[in-house]
């Protein structure tokens, strides 16, 4: 009889229990949500794919003092006019002329120092004259290649540089240039003369760092 009265008295108590629970009213508390996480220090993902690396598109022009490989020789060029305009900042020095005689033709190159990028136009002139006086040119050759380089600064400006290079020569092994003259500076630009035996395609570009106009005249 004493089991049988702990049992019930055990069966009342739990009902109580259940009642009680049952009466609160509340809500039952929220399950927590576990995100998985992945830690990238730690994991090993698996390789993407490699970014192609930028190639840079090769010139179309060689270097200042190297010849063109034989494929690109004879070089692309023409009779006509060839133009490009100066950056807005551009402030630039001419300080070295130069004269090179490669195989299929002559190159002259002026150095600049200063900061931007020179424009310039080149064309084949009946008569060419100092933009400045307006006098004419004495020149040997028979055809005039003038040059007018664009962007440049008055010498006695702050942070200009000295000329230094020749302002008339006649390169002795020349193709084709009989004589070059280097002009003075007006009005921000900078003027090239070039007497040569007779017309022949040319081209002018630029090269950077440092500053350079590369002017290159056929020869046959």
């Amino acid at each position: 009889m004493r089991r049988l009265h702990v049992t019930r008295v055990l069966a009342v108590a739990a009902a109580a229990a259940l009642l009680a629970a049952g009466c609160t009213g509340g809500d039952p508390k929220p399950t927590a949500t576990v995100t998985a996480t992945t830690d990238p220090a730690t994991t090993s993902a698996a390789p993407s794919a490699p970014i192609p690396s930028a190639t840079p598109t090769p010139s179309t022009a060689p270097p200042a003092d190297e010849q063109p490989p034989p494929a690109q020789a004879p070089f692309p060029a023409d009779l006509a006019p060839d133009t490009a305009t100066a950056s807005a900042n551009a402030g630039l020095s001419p300080v070295n002329l130069r004269f090179g005689v490669h195989d299929g033709y002559d190159r002259l190159v002026l150095d600049l120092e200063g900061t931007g990028t020179p424009g310039w136009t080149s064309q084949y002139v009946d008569d060419p004259r100092s933009e400045g006086s307006g006098e004419s040119m004495d020149l040997e050759g028979t055809a005039y290649l003038q040059t007018t380089v664009k962007g440049v600064i008055y010498p006695t400006e702050p942070g200009a540089k000295e000329y230094v290079g020749s302002r008339r020569f006649q390169p002795a092994s020349a193709g084709v240039i009989h004589e070059v003259v280097y002009g003075d500076v007006f009005e921000g630009q900078a003027e090239v003369y070039i007497g040569v035996s007779s017309k022949q395609p040319f081209r002018v570009f630029l090269l950077e760092d440092p500053t350079r106009i590369v002017i290159d005249i056929y020869h046959p």
